[in-house]
Parts: C-alpha cells; sequence; structure tokens
C-alpha cells in the first residue's frame, strides 16, 4: 500500500513561480506560528493528535505548464508514485490553459485529486462542469488563497485520497480473490470467508439466480437484517430490506434491477440512509471458470468523508470569522439573482457596507477585540434584515447586501436607514463601550450596472463618497461618481509613470530669522511637471498619493533630492542652511523609516542638523508609537518640526514629552491677524507655549508686514511666506543664496 502518511505527492502547475514559492511556504515541513495553528485545525477536522508528525509530510512538485504537467503524472505514474493532489492555474499562457491539463491529466490518471485556483474573473462553476463533467475529485479554490484554507484543503483532499486508495485496492484484491477460486468451492468458500470479515465494509454476494452466497457480519449491522431476512437466502428480499434503511429506496431498487439484467456492469454511488449515515454502494460481477457467476456488494459508512467534504466545501464558501458568505459564494448567489432579474425584470440593490475608523479601534484595542466588534455588528445587521436578503463578508470591514424585489429607490433609502440604525447604541467589548458608524453605497440593477463586478464596482464608489461625506450615511451610485472615480485612477496610473519618468521637482521657500531678517532655513516644496498639464500643485496630487501609498515612493524622492541639493549648495560655498522636508504619517509609520533617513544621509552625506523633518499634528495623537519614530530620528540628529500647529487636536501633555524642536503657526491663524482677535490670542498662546517649552516658533503664510510687525512684537523666531519670497525653483533659489550672503 502507498503510504500517504510519510510520502504523499502534491504537483504545483502554475506559470507563476511566485505561487510555487507561496505554496511551499504553506505546505513545506517549516515549523512557525502559522504551522502550528494549522496543525491544530488539522486536529480538529482528523479527530488526530494536534502535532506536525501526525500529518502527511508533502512532497511538492512544480510544473509551469500543463504540458510539462502531464508529462510528470504520466512518469509518476510509470514509477508507481502518483500524485495525490494537484493545484492548477486556470491561465498559463502560452501553453493549454487548466481546464484542458485537468481534461489530459484525468485521461492519464482519474484518481488525482484536482484544484483549480482561478480568479475572480475566470471560468464559472457551471462553465467548469461543461467543461470538464461533474466530478467528486475537482475542487476550484478562488484567489487571493487563504494559507489555513490551502493547508487544510490539502490535507483533506489527501486523507480522500488515500481513502479511495484504500478502496480500490481493496476492491481489486477481492476480484482477485474471485478470480483465483477454481479450485473448489468450499476453499472458495473459506478464503471468501476470513477476507468478508476483515472487511470494515458490509458485503453481500449474490449468484446470478439471485442467491445469497455468502455476506458478513458487518452487513448484518449495518442495516439490522433480522434471521429471516438472512436465512431466506433470498436475494431480492435481503435487497428489498435494505432500501427500506435507505432515504430513497427507489433509486436503490431501480439500479439493483438494471443491473441484475446486465450483469458486465460495475457501479458506485452514495446514498444517505434514514438515520442520516451516508452510504457508498459498490457493487461488481464476479466470474468463476471465466463466466459471470454473480455479483458481489460492498457497502461502506462514508459518513465521515462526506461530512469532511461537506465542511471543507462550507468553509470555502464561508467567512471563518462572521459564519457569513464569503466572496465566492456572494457571487454565485448574485449570478442567480442576476439571471433571474433579467427574466422576469425585476430590480435589486447592491449595498456596500464598511465601518468607520475600524482600522483606529483594533490599533487602540486589539485585533481580538475588533474580531468581537465584527461579530456583533453581525448579529445586528441580521437582525433587521429580511430572511431573503444576503448578507456576505467581503474581507476586513466590509460587508456586501444584497435586497432583492425592492420596490423604488425610497424602500431602498429606508432599508439602509435601518442599517446605519443599528450602530446608533454603542458596543460593548471586553467591558469597553465603543461607538462605531458605518458608511454605505447603493448600486442598483440595471440601472448602476448589469453585471457583478460593475454592481460590486459601483457600490463600493458611492461608499467611498459616503465616507468622504464624513462617514456615518449611505450614499446611491451616480454617473458623476463614476467619473470622480475614473479621475481618480487615472491620477494614480499617471503617478505611477511620473514616479518611473522623475517628472518631479523641488521648489525651497526661504525660511526668514524675524530678528536679524537673514535666511536660515527653506522649506523643500515638490511640484509635478506633468507632459501635457504642466505644473500641478501637491494639493492636487498629494491625497491621491496617500491614498493609494504611491507617497511612500514619492517623499523618499524628496527626501533625498532636498538632501543631496543642500549638499550641492555647501558644496558651492553657500552657508549651512537647514532644508526642510513634509513628511506623511504613512511614511513615518514604515518600520525601516529610520533606516530610510539613515541611508539617505550617508548617501548624500549631509549632515542631520541641515535636515528638518515636518510631521503633522494628528502623529501625535498615536502616542507611544510617535514617541518611538521621534526618538529614532532624534539618534540621528535631525531636527523635527511640528507643522500646522492649531489644526489639529494635538494632546498638549504629549507635546511636552515629544523631543520637538519647532512650532510651525498654522496659516490661517496668520491670515486674520488684525481682523480678528480670537486668532491673535491663539497665535500669542502657541508662541508663549512655544517659548515655554524652549521650542523655536515659526509662522507660516506671512504675506503682509502689519502680519510682520504683529510677530516680532509676541518674539516669534521665524516667518514664511510672501512677504519675504514666493517658493522659487532650484536656480532661482540660489540666485536668492548668492543675493543673500553677497549683501
Amino acid at each position: 500500500m502507498y503510504d500517504t502518511k510519510s510520502n504523499i505527492k502534491v504537483l504545483i502547475i502554475d506559470d507563476n513561480p511566485a505561487i510555487h514559492a507561496d505554496f511551499k511556504k504553506i505546505l513545506g515541513p517549516k515549523e512557525s506560528i502559522e504551522h502550528l495553528r494549522l496543525n491544530s485545525l488539522d486536529s480538529q477536522l482528523f479527530d488526530e493528535p494536534g502535532n506536525s508528525s501526525g500529518f502527511p509530510h508533502f512532497k511538492l512538485d512544480s510544473a509551469m505548464q500543463g504540458y510539462e504537467a502531464v508529462v510528470k503524472v504520466d512518469q509518476a505514474l510509470k514509477q508507481n508514485e502518483p500524485y495525490a493532489v494537484a493545484f492548477l492555474d486556470i491561465r498559463m499562457p502560452p501553453g493549454i490553459d487548466g481546464i484542458e491539463t485537468a481534461k489530459k491529466i484525468w485521461q492519464l490518471d482519474p484518481n488525482i485529486q484536482i484544484v483549480l485556483c482561478t480568479a475572480y474573473s475566470d471560468y464559472t462553476w457551471e462553465e467548469t462542469i461543461r467543461y470538464l463533467g461533474q466530478r467528486d475529485n475537482l475542487l476550484i479554490l478562488k484567489k487571493p488563497f487563504d494559507p489555513i484554507t490551502v493547508r487544510q484543503l490539502c490535507c483533506a483532499l489527501c486523507h480522500k485520497w488515500q481513502l479511495l486508495q484504500e478502496s480500490r485496492e481493496y476492491t481489486e484484491q477481492l476480484e482477485n480473490k474471485v478470480q483465483e477460486r477454481t479450485q473448489s468451492l468450499q476453499e472458495l468458500l473459506s478464503v471468501t470467508r476470513s477476507t468478508l470479515e476483515s472487511s470494515a465494509d458490509g458485503i453481500l454476494v449474490m449468484n446470478n439466480l439471485n442467491q445469497v452466497i455468502d455476506f458478513n457480519e458487518n452487513l448484518r449491522k449495518l442495516f439490522k437484517i433480522p434471521d429471516e431476512v438472512i436465512s431466506s437466502k433470498d436475494a431480492n428480499y435481503l435487497l428489498h430490506h435494505i432500501a427500506q434503511k435507505i432515504s430513497q429506496p427507489d433509486i436503490f431498487l431501480t439500479l439493483a434491477e438494471k443491473l441484475s439484467k446486465s450483469n458486465s456492469k460495475t457501479k458506485t454511488i452514495s446514498l444517505k440512509c434514514k438515520d442520516n449515515h451516508i452510504l457508498e454502494i459498490y457493487t461488481q460481477p464476479y466470474k468463476m471458470k471465466d463466466k459471470v457467476s454473480g455479483r458481489i456488494w460492498c457497502f461502506r459508512d462514508i459518513t465521515k468523508r462526506a461530512q469532511l467534504e461537506e465542511q471543507l466545501q462550507y468553509q470555502a464558501t464561508h467567512d471563518s470569522l462572521t459564519d457569513l458568505p464569503n466572496r465566492i459564494l456572494l457571487t454565485e448567489r448574485l449570478s442567480q439573482i442576476l439571471s433571474q432579474s433579467r427574466r422576469h425584470g425585476n430590480h435589486f440593490c447592491v449595498l456596500f457596507v464598511d465601518l468607520d475608523r475600524f482600522k483606529l479601534i483594533n490599533d487602540s484595542f486589539n485585533h481580538i477585540a475588533g474580531d468581537k466588534l465584527l461579530q456583533d455588528v453581525v448579529r445586528r445587521l441580521r437582525a433587521v434584515m429580511r430572511e431573503e436578503d444576503i448578507l456576505a463578508r467581503l474581507g476586513g470591514d466590509e460587508f456586501i447586501a444584497v435586497l432583492d424585489s425592492l420596490q423604488d429607490e425610497a424602500h431602498t433609502a429606508n432599508i439602509a436607514q435601518k442599517l446605519l440604525e443599528v450602530f446608533s447604541d454603542p458596543f460593548i467589548i471586553n467591558g469597553h463601550e465603543i461607538t462605531v458608524t458605518a458608511s454605505i453605497g447603493i448600486a442598483t440593477y440595471p440601472r448602476d450596472g448589469e453585471s457583478i463586478d460593475e454592481l460590486l464596482r459601483n457600490a463600493d464608489i458611492a461608499m467611498y463618497r459616503a465616507k468622504e461625506q464624513g462617514g456615518n450615511q449611505f450614499q446611491f451610485y451616480t454617473h458623476s461618481l463614476g467619473q470622480k472615480s475614473l479621475a481618480k485612477l487615472t491620477l494614480e496610473s499617471e503617478l505611477h509613470r511620473a514616479i518611473e519618468n522623475e517628472e518631479f521637482i523641488l521648489c525651497y521657500q526661504p525660511q526668514i530669522d524675524l530678528a536679524t531678517r537673514k535666511l536660515v532655513s527653506a522649506e523643500a516644496l515638490i511640484r509635478w511637471q506633468h507632459p501635457e498639464r504642466g505644473i500641478i500643485l501637491p494639493i492636487d496630487f498629494i491625497p491621491v498619493a496617500e491614498e493609494s501609498g504611491l507617497i511612500i515612493p514619492i517623499g523618499e524622492w524628496v527626501l533625498r533630492e532636498a538632501c543631496r541639493q543642500n549638499k550641492r549648495w555647501q558644496e558651492l560655498g553657500f552657508p549651512r542652511i537647514r532644508v526642510a522636508v513634509n513628511v506623511a504619517t504613512k511614511q513615518l509609520k514604515q518600520r525601516n523609516f529610520k533606516t530610510v533617513v539613515e541611508r539617505i544621509l550617508t548617501e548624500t552625506g549631509l549632515n542631520p542638523q541641515d535636515l528638518e523633518i515636518e510631521i503633522t499634528e494628528n502623529i501625535v495623537l498615536t502616542g507611544r508609537e510617535a514617541m518611538s519614530i521621534f526618538n529614532d530620528l532624534k539618534q540621528l540628529g535631525v531636527n523635527l518640526a511640528l507643522d500646522n500647529f492649531g489644526s489639529g487636536y494635538t494632546i498638549l501633555n504629549h507635546l511636552k514629552l515629544f523631543p520637538i524642536d519647532r512650532l510651525k503657526i498654522d496659516p490661517s491663524y496668520i491670515t486674520h491677524i488684525h481682523s480678528s482677535k480670537v486668532d491673535e490670542i491663539i497665535i500669542e498662546a502657541i508662541i508663549t507655549l512655544a517659548k515655554n517649552l524652549n521650542l523655536d516658533v515659526l509662522a507660516e503664510g506671512v504675506e503682509s508686514k502689519e502680519q510682520i510687525d504683529f510677530l516680532k512684537d509676541r518674539q516669534c523666531n521665524g516667518v514664511q511666506g510672501y512677504y519675504f519670497c514666493k517658493p522659487l525653483d532650484v536656480t532661482d533659489f540660489q540666485h536668492f543664496l548668492q543675493n543673500t550672503f553677497s549683501s
């Protein structure tokens, strides 16, 4: 027998080397926390001790194309080392695709378990069945993969493959035994008796005259067969008794009748018993002296295997945390609703529900609390939805509600409002009251889309519009929203190109010491030299860069270019000045941000004291995390400035603890000097606060002599604004340096 515990072969078929690497990480022998979790889940599924030595040791093999996989399967069979499972990608250009590959593999080895790894837009289940036929050794796994699901799926399929191997081996042994009974009937019965009783299956042997030739005790126990039925030796009587134990007796009896008229046929079916057990029924003719003499029936209890398959199917289509349908099942159900709506002209709505500030809750508490919150949210949402409505989880804090057969938009709005109202009462998580709101985007079929992709995408766009409006509301999709979303995607694409083509430049705005009226520093300000639209200011592209994550490479370029240029001016003989660079929160939160700054300073040769990093007030609110970031930067010797001070919600106690060198007063206050007494008082308070904390203070947006006089009277250290100089490109700023330091 093939030892599947210690030497199970798994074939990975994919044209992407990264996918092969991922499978090796998931299915390889390496012990890790993740593998321990997998082992624990394996233990629950297979009712075996949860340690790695009890699980299959996968022998992984790789094929980059379909024909290569077919060759490997053929070679494995010839070497009597068949593969148990194949994970097969649908798309593998330029060769044959996954569907054709599966066909060719099954022509060689019909027993291999195949998992089709498919993307969201690949074949549907119905299309796959149409091409490959209904098979019990085919599963579809949608991308992206969850490591735990892949590991459990592989373990379960290997276990199933092993059971089928054992079943086939036993059946083959039994057939061989029957064929060898040529010596005498007594010898035949003796060998059969020991074989029958050693089997875990219920076995019945009958001849062509419908007489019971033999059976084993497991058959009697399995169907609780009374003595009078056994003693009758009437196979039809016995089969009718067995049929009464089956939920669909007519199917079984019809099969028995058909096979009695065609002794050459072999058949395997699965049927459910009235006591909820699942039976695999296998029957084949047997021969004596080269003539068909009768038929053997094998009844195997496969309840555990069927439950395992059902559990695997459930896990593949449901979210493990909330028990809601996942994207796979949502897509199937949406397909059904879409087909019905097309036939009957009905309308339905897709609601994209996303929790507001859920990441902050995870960061403030922990992921366990976040998971508990999601479960409570699902309970509340289900409570106000109709039984026929669909609620699914896409992942994270994103949910999809599908409302079928709606009357009009007002009806939809009423239901959406009810969904929002479930968040009105706070959630109690681990003794803490947590207030959560949600943003909902609504797309209606067929007005807002006639495909699943369109409806989900447009509901998502509407949801983001609700978030932009402050959250805790719902928004219907409109054409204008779609245009805005398209414009944002276009801008993001152009930003990618701008990074590759180095389309950015830096301008520098002088920062002047008020007491001496001399240049002491400058702020580096990014501009985008768009090849078609000319100069684009940061306000028009930085928000998209931050949302898309492109702020990371852009910000690193700004930091490197500012340091390089400052060092260049020093090499040209200009006095040292400090250059300030704005850094986004996403940049600061990179684990390696300190390393990035340190590397840039080393590459450019700039003294750390000649670099100032400007940060926003909001980062201060993150407490200990911000403290760690600031301390890392101060260890390098760079200066730190708090930008736009007064526009956010800085906690003063945090400000006292953080190693900040300078406060920059927000321009909105400077604008109202001499027109708003309140703003003047705030400016005075900020300057006093800075002085008491021994911090430098600089006013941004200074544009008039009156503002200069006011700030100087309050002993503000420095100013920046159009009164002295607008932002200058590198050439003009160099002229400014020459004029400043030569006078």
